[in-house]
C-alpha cells in the first residue's frame, strides 16, 4: 500500500521592529515586532521503517549551498533524537526562503524540519529545545504576528494585522558579527522604526543602505531593516501601492509579500 506524503510550510518573518534592550549571560537581550509572511520554505515528509531519518532537497533558490546547509539539518534531527527519541522516515526539504538576510532564511526550514518530526513522533518539543537551534526557533514556530522579547524566549502572539511588504535582498550580513559591532558602535535611526543593527550591518554589507535608498527612491515612506540584514521592508497597508514601488525596482533580489496568521 502506497504511502502519502504529508507537508508542512513554515513561513518566512520580516521584523517590524528590533531593540537592543540589555544583555544576558553572552546573549542579547531583545525587543521586537515580528510578522509571518508569505515565503515559504516547504517539508514533505512520511514514516518509514527504515529505523532512521533521511532528507533530501527538493526545489530550492539560486545560489543555494546544500552542502553547507546539510549539517545545519542533520544537527537539528540529531538534537530531536536526543531529546525524544529515535524516529523514521523520510523528509524532502524545499528551500526557499533566502539565507543570511534576517528573514528567518535558516529558521523556516529548521522549523519546518522539527513539525515533521513531531508528527512523525506524536510529540511536541519544549522552548527550551527550540532555544537550543537559535534564538529565531520559537517566534518562527509560533508563526503569525508577534512581540518577541528576551532572549528570544518569551513570545507574545499580538492581534493580526493585513500588511504588504516590498522585500529587497543585497548579499547578507552575519547576525554574530552585527551585534559584536553594535556593542561598539550603538545603533542609529534611519526611518519612522526602530532597528539597533542597521547602523551595524551597514559597515558589514553596504548593499544595506543601497537598499533602503532604492526603496525610498522609489516611493516608500515606511523602510525598516529585518533583523540583523541584508533585507531591507517596506510596509504599506495597500497592496495596490506595493505594486507599485515593486514594479519600479529592477536588477534586484526582491519579494511582494504580505502579512499571513500562521
Amino acid at each position: 500500500m502506497k504511502k502519502t506524503m504529508q507537508q508542512i510550510k513554515i513561513p518566512a518573518k520580516v521584523n517590524l521592529s528590533l531593540e537592543i534592550i540589555g544583555v544576558k549571560g553572552s546573549l542579547h537581550t531583545l525587543k521586537m515586532e515580528t510578522m509571518a509572511v508569505d515565503l515559504y520554505d516547504e517539508v514533505c515528509f512520511e514514516k518509514t521503517d527504515a529505523g532512521k531519518v533521511d532528507f533530501a532537497f527538493g526545489d530550492t533558490f539560486d545560489g543555494f549551498d546544500e552542502n553547507r546547509f546539510r549539517p545545519i539539518i542533520e544537527r537539528v534531527i540529531d538534537k530531536f533524537q536526543a531529546n525524544y527519541g529515535s524516529v523514521s522516515g523520510t523528509l524532502t526539504i524545499h528551500k526557499n526562503v533566502v539565507l543570511g538576510a534576517g528573514i528567518g532564511g535558516s529558521s523556516s526550514a529548521v522549523v519546518g524540519v522539527v513539525k515533521a518530526l513531531e508528527k512523525l513522533q506524536n510529540t511536541r518539543v519544549d522552548i527550551r529545545f527550540l532555544l537550543s537551534l537559535g534564538s529565531d526557533i520559537p517566534v518562527v514556530y509560533e508563526g503569525g504576528r508577534n512581540l518577541v522579547e528576551g532572549i528570544g524566549d518569551i513570545v507574545t502572539p499580538l492581534e493580526f494585522e493585513q500588511k504588504y511588504f516590498v522585500i529587497l535582498v543585497d548579499g547578507t550580513v552575519d547576525s554574530g558579527k552585527a551585534y559584536a559591532l553594535f556593542d561598539e558602535i550603538g545603533s542609529e535611526r534611519y526611518g519612522k522604526r526602530e532597528n539597533h543593527l542597521e547602523k551595524s550591518a551597514r559597515q558589514l554589507n553596504n548593499g544595506v543602505k543601497k537598499a533602503r535608498e532604492i526603496l525610498e527612491n522609489a516611493g516608500s515612506t515606511d523602510v525598516v531593516m529585518s533583523g540583523s540584514g541584508s533585507a531591507m521592508v517596506a510596509v504599506f497597508d495597500n497592496e495596490d501601492e506595493a505594486k507599485i514601488v515593486f514594479d519600479k525596482i529592477e536588477g534586484c533580489t526582491k519579494y511582494l509579500t504580505k502579512s499571513v496568521k500562521k
